[in-house]
C-alpha cells in the first residue's frame, strides 16, 4: 500500500511539472537543459503508466483500468504529440511520429470516439474534432459527494487556497463597486480588465484540481450491451481462475448447442456468438462496453461555482472555457484566439489598459 502511494505521488508531480515546463518557453541555456531533464524525466513516467495499465488490462479489463490506461494514453498525446499547441495555438493532426500513431489508435481501440485520439488524427480546429468535444461530459465534485472519483477531488482545495480565493473574491466586490460607480465608458472598460485578471487568478487557483477520466453512462448500460452478457461476465470473475475452465466449458457448450440449433433466429444467433466470446475470456473488453464508456471532465463545485460568476462578467475570458472544458481542446483554443485577437484591437485602437508592472501576471499570457 505504501509504496503504490509512493508511486502515485511521484507520477502526480511528474504530471504537473510536464505540464509547467510545456506551457514556458526557456529563455537560458541553463533552463533549457533543466528543463528538458525535467519534461524527460515526466514522459518516461507516463510511459510507466501506460505499462502498467496496459499490464492490468490484461488481468481485468473494468472500466476503471480502461479509464487510467486511456489516461495515460491522452497524457501522452496531449503534451508529447501536441505539445505546441498552447503556445501556436493551432495543430493540423495527421500526425506522422510512430508512436503518436501508435497511442492514438490503441486509444480509439480502447475507446471509440475519444476526442483526444481525433483531435491528434484531423486536427484541433477540423469539424471531426470539433464534433467529437460535444459528447464529452462535465462532472461536478461536490464536498459531500459519495461518488467513486480520484481522491484528491474528494480532498479539495487546501485551506490556505480558499482563503486566497476569500481574498480575491473580496478585491472583486471592491471592483464591482467602482464599476457600478464609473461615469464614463473608459472607466468601465478599465475596470472590466481589472476584473479579468481577478477572475483569471481565481480561476487559476480554484480550478487547480480536476481530472478526466472514462465512466459508464448511467442507465445506457442494458441498451449497449445484453443482461445476460452482463450477468454471464460478472458470474465467471467471481470464480477463481483455476477452477474456472470447468465452468466455461459447460456454458460454453449450453451457448454453442443453442446456437447450432436450426430454430435459432439469426438476432439470438448473434447474441450467442457474443455470448460465447465472453465466455472464452470473461476478462476481455468487450466493443460494446467500450462504446459505453463516455470522457468526462472532472472539477470541483467552487470552480463551477468560480466559472459560473465569471462567465457572468466577462464571458471572452478564455479561462471560463479552458478551466470547464480543458485545455487541448478545440473550444479552449477558439476562445484564447478570440481573446487575443481582442486584446490586439484594443491595443491598436489605443483602449487597452496596462496593467501596473506590480500585478501578479495572468495566467493567459503564458498561452
Amino acid at each position: 500500500m505504501k509504496l503504490s502511494v509512493h508511486i502515485a505521488a511521484i507520477l502526480i508531480t511528474a504530471t504537473c511539472a510536464l505540464s509547467a515546463s510545456a506551457q514556458t518557453q526557456p529563455t537560458q541555456p541553463a533552463q533549457t537543459h533543466q528543463r528538458a531533464d525535467t519534461i524527460s524525466g515526466a514522459v518516461g513516467l507516463n510511459e510507466l503508466k501506460i505499462e502498467m495499465a496496459e499490464s492490468r488490462l490484461k488481468l481485468a479489463a473494468n472500466p476503471k483500468v480502461i479509464s487510467d490506461l486511456a489516461s495515460a494514453l491522452e497524457e501522452y498525446l496531449t503534451t508529447t504529440c501536441m505539445a505546441k499547441l498552447p503556445q501556436t495555438l493551432s495543430y493540423a493532426g495527421n500526425p506522422t511520429d510512430p508512436t503518436c500513431i501508435a497511442r492514438m489508435q490503441r486509444l480509439l481501440e480502447i475507446n471509440p470516439g475519444n476526442p483526444v485520439a481525433i483531435c491528434v488524427q484531423h486536427g484541433i480546429s477540423a469539424k471531426p474534432c470539433i464534433d467529437a468535444y460535444q459528447d464529452q461530459k462535465i462532472w461536478v465534485v461536490y464536498p459531500s459527494s459519495k461518488d467513486d472519483v480520484d481522491p484528491a477531488l474528494k480532498v479539495g482545495l487546501s485551506a490556505t487556497t480558499l482563503e486566497r480565493i476569500t481574498k480575491v473574491e473580496a478585491s472583486l466586490k471592491d471592483v464591482n463597486s467602482k464599476y457600478q460607480a464609473a461615469m464614463t465608458p473608459d472607466e468601465k472598460r478599465a475596470l472590466l480588465n481589472d476584473a479579468a485578471t481577478l477572475y483569471d487568478q481565481i480561476l487559476n487557483m480554484a480550478c487547480k484540481v480536476s481530472t478526466v477520466g472514462l465512466a459508464p453512462q448511467k442507465g445506457e448500460q442494458s441498451s449497449v450491451e445484453p443482461p445476460e452478457i452482463v450477468q454471464t461476465r460478472a458470474k465467471l470473475l467471481q470464480i477463481p481462475s483455476g477452477i474456472r475452465s470447468d465452468y466455461q466449458r459447460e456454458m460454453a457448450g449450453k451457448a454453442q448447442k443453442e446456437l447450432d440449433d436450426p430454430k435459432t433466429t439469426p438476432e439470438r444467433a448473434a447474441q450467442l456468438k457474443q455470448l460465447i466470446a465472453v465466455i472464452r475470456n470473461p476478462n476481455e473488453f468487450s466493443p460494446q462496453q467500450a462504446a459505453n464508456l463516455k470522457r468526462t471532465r472532472y472539477i470541483l463545485a467552487k470552480c463551477a461555482e468560480v466559472i459560473d460568476m465569471a462567465e457572468r462578467i466577462v464571458p471572452d475570458l478564455p479561462g471560463v472555457t479552458c478551466y470547464r472544458q480543458g485545455w487541448y481542446t478545440p473550444q479552449c483554443t477558439y476562445a484564447l484566439k478570440k481573446w487575443r485577437m481582442q486584446k490586439q484591437q484594443e491595443t491598436v485602437q489605443g483602449k487597452g489598459t496596462a496593467a501596473p508592472s506590480s500585478k501578479k501576471p495572468s495566467i493567459i499570457s503564458t498561452f
